[in-house]
């Protein structure tokens, strides 16, 4: 399924479960769970052998007032399709943040799902030689705005009602007022911006700073965004920051850059190819040890180790928690290795590696996919 049919199977899609009287959370899950099937022919999806069903890779959110649909891929999906990648169907990839209404229309249409540099197959092969533009990647939240019914609206692609919406929509109301958007943004496109906000913050430390980044404009109902001139002009007109843009050509460049340790306290680059649209992340080495001795945990040694890139993940780690990773590392091989336990022993000693609390039911699958990975290595 390609991308056009993609969207038109997602709009397909959202008209059957408004003509089945799905309302709100609650009957949404109804209504998938008995329609498994009929959602795996709308997603174009076919489940094999461990891969999660179609059923809890969506959830929806429904505006209070409006008659509005918000579709999301679940955390679910993103935790456990990076095994299987041809998962990540069109209309699943769409689902982030995409709203309609209770007609089928698109009113919003967020970026769809994109991969870090080599974490996808469509990733691992860049056009090397096409043109290519780079903008810098904030780290916060995405807002969604969109223009409905003479209102301006911004989201998060989690719901309509998160924290960060609500944040959002007062700082949102400042901008309309002051620089007059009635007058210059109609409906039919969506600006994406980044919510920079202290209450955002991930790693990167704006200093206090309060504003919407405009990031993008894209026409709703297709695959097309602005260039970056005209975004830049329309950030001018509504008082937005517009997302920097790298101001290198070449790709290899741009690659070697990303490995500057140099740069501290930025997190990276989006790149889009207007050709295909593709469109790829590119983080910081600094970024993305940040972000590994923040995570290091058991579950994600696991994980890395599973996935087969544990030493391109922690090889670049500061020299202490470095060391901290090759010490849990040693205790999860010597269990391994222990051949005076059985298979049960050994996942009971894989889930007291954390609390009870840690000690979930995702927790437990992935030391039973690490048992399973590590008979086989």
């Amino acid at each position: 399924m390609n991308q056009w049919d993609g969207l038109f199977s997602l709009t397909d899609f959202v008209k059957r479960i408004v003509y089945d009287g799905v309302s709100d959370k609650t009957s949404f899950r109804v209504w998938c769970k008995s329609h498994e099937q009929e959602m795996e022919a709308f997603f174009g999806y076919t489940r094999r052998q461990g891969m999660p069903p179609i059923t809890s890779l969506v959830s929806a959110s429904f505006h209070p007032t409006e008659p509005l649909i918000m579709l999301n891929y679940t955390a679910g999906a993103h935790n456990t399709l990076h095994e299987f990648p041809e998962g990540w169907t069109w209309p699943l990839r769409f689902c982030r943040g995409i709203v309609f209404d209770n007609t089928g229309m698109i009113v919003a249409q967020a970026f769809s799902k994109f991969f870090n540099y080599g974490e996808h197959p469509e990733t691992m092969d860049l056009p090397e030689h096409e043109s290519f533009e780079a903008t810098l990647k904030y780290d916060g939240h995405l807002g969604i705005i969109f223009r409905y019914k003479e209102k301006f609206f911004i989201t998060t692609r989690g719901d309509f009602l998160s924290p960060t919406a609500k944040m959002a929509e007062v700082m949102l109301q400042r901008y309309v007022t002051r620089y007059n958007w009635n007058t210059k943004m109609g409906e039919g496109f969506t600006l994406l911006v980044e919510v920079v906000h202290p209450s955002t913050k991930v790693f990167v430390d704006y200093g206090g700073r309060e504003e919407l980044v405009l990031l993008s404009v894209r026409i709703n109902g297709s695959h097309r965004e602005w260039a970056y001139s005209h975004v830049a002009r329309l950030g001018n007109d509504l008082g937005l920051s517009v997302a920097e843009r790298w101001g290198g050509d070449s790709l290899s460049d741009l690659k070697k850059f990303m490995q500057d340790f140099s740069v501290a306290n930025t997190e990276g680059y989006v790149v889009c190819f207007p050709a295909s649209m593709l469109r790829v992340k590119f983080k910081f080495a600094t970024y993305i040890n940040m972000m590994v001795a923040k995570k290091l945990s058991y579950k994600y040694l696991m994980q890395r180790m599973i996935s087969g890139n544990l030493d391109k993940m922690i090889g670049n780690l500061p020299e202490e928690v470095f060391e901290r990773a090759q010490e849990m590392l040693e205790i999860l091989k010597s269990i391994v290795r222990d051949e005076s336990l059985g298979d049960k022993e050994k996942k009971d000693k894989l889930y007291g590696l954390v609390s009870l609390k840690d000690s979930t039911q995702y927790y437990r699958k992935i030391c039973r996919d690490f048992l399973v990975h590590s008979g086989k290595a």
